[in-house]
């Protein structure tokens, strides 16, 4: 399959890091504990919009340099608010624009892996709810902290509930009460929880080697039907599965995956990394 080079954004507040085929976004403002900028956001947007181009990506992870995931919004942000700088309509675009960004994070076809170390509060815990996988190490911390603010998590709320119900959300949301990897775990925030930074990087790596067990094209697929059982109604999603099974089944995929099967090896994605270079 040829593949057409991709047009990365130039990025600050970001790294970009490839490994053949697997991309990591580190935010990287540590001297904030990766405080959401304005900037970093928009820069993530930016990404988030090229990555379904990226065919020959198979991973997207999220992680935070300085040994700090996400401490939330900037609140420096909040200055620009109080000393008149920004009209309602400003404040509600801004807001909306961070609902669609985690709808793109939402809509990738790649399998999308968060790894928090330090602090994941407030719309960077919202982050981590819509990931396929959260990893997160024992002592990190979590909270949903916008009420002490004097804000509503806006566009965060819906994803709480989705991920951890919405009694648990109801008390999370509203009393801003921290937690830490342990309690993230039993919560649902966290699918794996373990001991250290360099535990979370054995843990990512073993997670990512399990993974290439599966079809990219299939996975991407699974995700829509994921997604799409939140919203279809039930004989809508019989047809929308059903659809989603005849595309894979008449790709070269399956034909792969059978003849694999039947010959005792593995497919093609499943054996050694490609080495591609950096995209960046």
């Amino acid at each position: 399959m040829e593949i057409t080079p991709i047009a990365w954004p130039e990025v600050q507040d970001l790294l970009l890091e490839r490994d053949a085929d697997t991309l990591t976004i580190w935010f990287n403002r540590p001297e904030t504990r990766n405080a959401l900028s304005a900037r970093m956001t928009a820069e993530l947007a930016a990404v988030l919009e090229v990555l379904p181009q990226a065919r020959d990506l198979r991973f997207v992870v999220l992680r935070g340099k300085g040994g700090s995931f996400c401490s939330g919004g900037d609140l420096s942000m909040f200055r620009t608010v109080f000393q008149g700088g920004a009209s309602r309509e400003d404040i509600v675009d801004s807001n909306a624009s961070f609902g669609r960004l985690l709808r793109g994070v939402r809509a990738l076809p790649q399998l999308f892996v968060v790894a928090i170390e330090g602090a994941a509060m407030a719309g960077g815990l919202g982050l981590s709810c819509i990931a396929d996988v959260v990893i997160a190490t024992a002592n990190a911390r979590f909270a949903l902290s916008e009420v002490t603010l004097g804000i509503p998590p806006a566009q965060i709320t819906p994803l709480v509930i989705q991920r951890v119900g919405a009694s648990e959300a109801r008390r999370l949301l509203l009393t801003a009460q921290r937690f830490d990897g342990s309690e993230a775990r039993r919560l649902g925030f966290a699918h794996q929880v373990v001991a250290d930074s360099a535990a979370l990087d054995e843990a990512l790596a073993t997670l990512l080697e399990h993974a290439r067990h599966g079809a990219p094209g299939a996975i991407a697929l699974t995700k829509e039907i994921i997604d799409a059982s939140a919203h279809l109604e039930p004989d809508a999603l019989v047809q929308f599965a059903a659809e989603r099974f005849a595309d894979a089944m008449l790709g070269s995929e399956a034909r792969e995956g059978m003849a694999a099967f039947a010959g005792k090896r593995l497919p093609y994605w499943a054996q050694a990394r490609s080495h591609s270079d950096t995209g960046e």
